[in-house]
């Protein structure tokens, strides 16, 4: 009996020991690849320090293409970040840009249109979203719809718990592991619409600035000359059946279109086309 207990007790050691040593391999290989949501981070950070500017850009990866967060212009602060944020995070980030900025009195919300349908999508939220934005303090920020979206999404534990937020932001491999398993989920489509989350989040957006007297303006960014990126009629009727005309209403009628070539991936501009036509872009866009 007691060889027996003691080869049983030699296999469960060797066992714990082995699970230990993939689970290492596992973590050296997995952490710290792709520097994950690094810009929303920093975008973070500089909103809770002063800029000194009058006016504040703020957007998606390609207001990011555009204006640099890293290189703001005369007169303003840069901190486009990227559309998994939505406006909810818009609304988060600006929240503390203004706290630390009374200063600043223009507010431009530069975003391109198909960016206005993320209704926290299942593949960027938790990585561009949860983690980055939702510490207790933002947690009370948010609206009761949209902290029960996350939960149903993404599991209450894992929007709440810092721990496991921390270890998964910086473990890719598990990262990976667990954005498969929750977009098996299914999720509606908000295609040339506005989703919930930026009807709920834009008047947030417009009475923040309200309240801290300064002047918002939500602008369209370019996108490529394509049979897709025409026909926003619905998009219109959710303007108008949500009364947005005062945030949204000429927004659509505002959109730039560029030669399909002009762009890498159907959203984002080539280095090339940046290094031509960067200053001529940025003043269709501000007009």
């Amino acid at each position: 009996m007691k060889k027996f207990l003691l080869k049983l007790s030699a296999l469960a050691l060797t066992s714990a020991i082995s699970l230990l040593c993939i689970y290492f391999v596992m973590f050296s290989v997995s952490v710290n690849i792709t520097g994950l949501a690094s810009e929303v981070f920093y975008a973070i950070k500089k909103a809770g320090q002063n800029s000194g500017l009058p006016a504040v850009i703020l957007g998606d990866s390609v207001c990011n293409q555009l204006w640099p967060q890293k290189m703001d212009t005369p007169g303003i602060s840069h901190l486009g970040c990227n559309q998994a944020i939505t406006p909810a995070g818009t609304y988060l980030l600006l929240k503390k840009y203004l706290e630390h900025n009374p200063q600043t009195k223009e507010v431009y919300y530069l975003i391109t249109p198909g960016s206005l349908g993320n209704d926290l999508g299942l593949r960027f939220t938790y990585q561009y979203f949860v983690i980055p934005f939702l510490d207790d303090e933002n947690m009370k920020l948010i609206d009761e719809e949209t902290r029960q979206k996350l939960y149903d999404k993404f599991g209450k534990f894992f929007v709440e718990n810092g721990y496991v937020k921390n270890f998964l932001l910086n473990n890719n491999l598990f990262m990976e592991q667990y954005i498969n398993y929750v977009r098996s989920k299914t999720e509606p489509s908000y295609h040339h619409r506005l989703s919930p989350t930026a009807i709920r989040y834009l008047p947030k957006i417009r009475q923040l600035c309200r309240e801290h007297n300064a002047v918002l303006k939500v602008l369209p960014l370019p996108v490529p000359d394509v049979k897709g990126s025409h026909g926003w009629e619905n998009f219109r009727a959710d303007v108008r059946a949500n009364g947005l005309d005062d945030i949204l209403g000429d927004f659509t009628q505002q959109i730039i279109y560029y030669p399909e070539e002009w762009f890498r991936d159907g959203v984002h501009f080539t280095k090339e086309i940046l290094s031509l036509h960067l200053e001529e872009i940025r003043r269709a866009v501000l007009r």
